[in-house]
């Protein structure tokens, strides 16, 4: 197994209480879904444990510079997710936003439904974005609070990004 330094969860990131453990197994983190050779991904521990109040979360968590870098693109394939991309952006036109930070936008397809309907300010934060839009603002990197600094959005929107989010806790205050 190759020597990655695990982020060790140690109490429940919902509630703060004891886990317990309920598997242990051993994984490739890319899973052949890069175009590096599958005996060239980092194989990595995956312990699953659970609160007593039955939360179930990852224990070892990978570093997020080794685990997205190379970007994340997930939900872009299929009609149920251009079908759910459309809905949420016309949830989101609703509410009249002139400008929006999308958390996690990764592909951008709810960007450009947006954007097809209405006239926004976007702006996306992302790691290692590979497909960037030009109606579009790109912060490259995680999200952190200071991106609030000298910038003030309508709407935040995050889609598919709340499991992605070790603290939670932290992450709805910063965003509040």
């Amino acid at each position: 197994m190759n020597d990655i330094k695990f982020i060790k969860r140690q109490k429940c990131t919902i509630n703060d209480t004891e886990l317990e453990l309920l598997s242990r197994d051993e994984f490739p983190l890319f899973c052949g879904c890069v175009e590096s050779d599958l005996k060239d991904d980092l194989i990595c521990e995956q312990e699953w444990v659970i609160s007593k109040e039955g939360v179930i979360q990852l224990k070892n968590l990978i570093p997020l510079e080794i685990l997205y870098a190379n970007g994340h693109d997930a939900g872009v394939v299929g009609a149920l997710w251009e079908e759910h991309h459309r809905e949420f952006a016309d949830f989101i036109i609703k509410s009249n936003p002139k400008s929006v930070l999308e958390i996690g936008g990764g592909h951008g397809k709810l960007s450009q439904n947006c954007l097809n309907l209405a006239d926004i300010k976007w702006t996306i934060v992302e790691p290692n974005s590979k497909n960037k839009h030009k109606n579009v603002d790109y912060i490259d990197g995680f999200f952190h609070k200071e991106i609030f600094n000298n910038r003030s959005f309508d709407a935040i929107i995050h889609s598919h990004t709340f499991e992605h989010i070790y603290n939670p806790h932290e992450f709805l205050e910063e965003i509040s």
